[in-house]
């Protein structure tokens, strides 16, 4: 039982010393804060692409964030294609430790459908996902920091007509 006006840290540096007095150490310390409360955990999550050659480009719009775990958060991917034809593609997603990606949740992304750029366009795509907070008491990703989201963009052939499309027309027809 604690005293009131006692803090939390206050009580976890109790129970760590009597960890340790009581031959526990200083493991038995560290499950006992991610078991406190596990959603005091912050992640940095990181975000890459990876090249594979295409004439569109990848690019991430923020280079990292923190987050806490079962905190929701959106990041968005620049595509770009820079050359004359129209190009189509699909963004693969993978996770860094790859033990992490059942724990990386995506809720929407932009790679479950295929994306076409015209000549010259340059389009933002977002990807919102949440660390489920299970993360916490897996004793290999317990303790885990950083995580990496990196995407590939690959490019689809497109059908000579497809390809030629011209935008449609928003000009009303009586």
């Amino acid at each position: 039982m604690t005293r009131p006006g006692r803090s939390f840290g206050t009580r976890m540096a109790l129970v760590a010393a009597l960890g340790v007095v009581a031959g526990g150490g200083w493991m038995a310390w560290a499950d006992l804060i991610r078991s406190a409360n596990p959603l005091d955990h912050v992640v940095r999550v990181h975000f890459t692409v990876a090249t594979n050659g295409g004439a569109s480009h990848l690019t991430p719009m923020q280079d990292s964030m923190k987050m806490h775990l079962g905190e929701t958060g959106i990041a968005f991917y620049e595509a770009e294609n820079p050359s004359d034809q129209a190009v189509s593609g699909l963004g693969q997603y993978s996770v860094s430790p790859p033990e992490a990606d059942p724990y990386l949740v995506r809720i929407a992304c932009f790679c479950t459908t295929q994306q076409s750029l015209q000549p010259h366009e340059r389009i933002e795509m977002p990807v919102t996902f949440y660390l489920d907070p299970s993360i916490a008491k897996d004793p290999k990703l317990g303790n885990l920091h950083d995580i990496t989201l990196s995407y590939t963009y690959h490019e689809a052939k497109l059908p000579g007509t497809q390809a030629s499309l011209s935008p449609v027309s928003t000009t009303p027809v009586n």
